[in-house]
C-alpha cells in the first residue's frame, strides 16, 4: 500500500522543465522570437504641414496570434480602412521548420495552401482549386549547408535553379533560367557581428545588367541604407530604414526614410510600431 502511494505521488508531481516538452521559439521565415503570444504592427505615415513633416495616425496593419507551444500562429492583416484583407494560418515542427501554411481572403477563401517536408528537402504549393502550382526542392551539401534550390512548376517542367557558393567572407546566389541563362545574382558579406552588405543584380535576356541594388546594414541591423540604380541611367534611388528592438531583439519600432533631393537629408516616410506580448 506504501508503495502504491508513494507512486501515486510521483506521478502526481510536475515533471522537471527538462523532462517537459519545450516550446519552439524561433521559427522558420517569422521575424519574432521567443514565447510570443500575440503582435499587433500599427503604421502611421509622414505628411508636411506647414513646411514641417508631422507624423499622421496610426492604423492597424496585422495581428499575430501563437499557440502556447509555439508551433501554430495565425496572422491577419487589415486594409487602410480597417476591413479584414487575408488570414494565414501556419504550423512549425518541433524544430521550428515550417510544414504549413494557409492564405485565405478577407471572405475565408482559400487562395493559397503551402505544405512543406524538411526531412526531404521539398516544399509543395497549391492553389485555391487544390491543384500544384509549384514544387520547391532545396540540396544540401555534407555539411548541412543549402547549396541549391531547384523550382518547378505543376506540370513539373524546371522554373528556375538557384546554387550557392561561399567561403569565409562572402555567401553568392547565382539564379538561373530554365534555359541556363543567368537572371539574378546577390552577393552576401558574412562579416559576423559587423556590418552587413548585399549587392543584388538582376539580368536581362541578352545578359546584360537590368538593375543593382546595394544595401548596408549596422553591426546592430539597426540603421540600413540602400541604393538602387536607376534602368533611365538617372540619379540612383537612396532609402534609409531604422529599427529598434525590444529586449528579446523583437522588433519595436521601423521607420522608413527617402531621401530629399534638394537638401541632400533623409526625411521620414512611415513609422511602424510592434506591440508585443509574451507568454512569459
Amino acid at each position: 500500500m506504501k508503495r502504491l502511494l508513494f507512486a501515486s505521488i510521483l506521478l502526481a508531481l510536475p515533471l522537471p522543465a527538462s523532462a517537459r516538452q519545450r516550446s519552439v521559439e524561433f521559427r522558420q521565415g517569422d521575424a519574432l522570437r521567443g514565447p510570443v503570444k500575440s503582435a499587433r504592427v500599427e503604421r502611421a505615415t509622414f505628411s508636411r504641414v506647414d513646411g514641417a513633416l508631422v507624423e499622421g495616425p496610426r492604423r492597424l496593419v496585422s495581428v499575430s496570434t501563437y499557440s502556447p507551444d509555439g508551433k501554430g500562429k495565425e496572422s491577419e492583416g487589415y486594409t487602410p480602412d480597417g476591413v479584414l484583407r487575408s488570414r494565414y494560418v501556419y504550423a512549425y515542427d518541433d524544430a521550428g521548420n515550417e510544414v504549413e501554411v494557409s492564405a485565405f481572403d478577407g471572405r475565408g477563401k482559400l487562395q493559397m495552401k503551402r505544405v512543406s517536408r524538411p526531412s526531404e528537402g521539398e516544399t509543395l504549393t497549391y492553389g485555391g482549386d487544390g491543384k500544384l502550382r509549384e514544387r520547391r526542392v532545396i540540396l544540401r551539401g555534407p555539411d548541412g549547408k543549402l547549396t541549391e534550390t531547384q523550382v518547378y512548376d505543376g506540370s513539373g517542367a524546371l522554373v528556375e535553379r538557384s546554387v550557392n557558393e561561399r567561403d569565409d567572407k562572402t555567401s553568392v546566389w547565382r539564379t538561373y533560367g530554365a534555359d541556363g541563362s543567368l537572371k539574378r545574382e546577390d552577393v552576401h558579406s558574412l562579416n559576423y557581428g559587423g556590418p552587413h552588405r548585399t549587392e543584388t543584380k538582376t539580368y536581362a535576356p541578352d545578359g546584360k545588367v537590368a538593375a543593382r541594388r546595394v544595401s548596408e546594414a549596422d553591426a546592430g541591423v539597426s540603421d540600413l541604407r540602400a541604393t538602387q540604380a536607376r534602368g533611365d541611367g538617372g540619379p540612383p534611388r537612396k532609402t534609409r530604414e531604422t529599427r529598434e528592438y525590444d529586449s528579446r531583439r523583437n522588433l519595436s519600432k521601423l521607420t522608413t526614410f527617402s531621401l530629399n533631393a534638394e537638401t541632400g537629408e533623409y526625411e521620414p516616410l512611415a513609422v511602424s510600431y510592434y506591440h508585443i506580448e509574451y507568454y512569459r
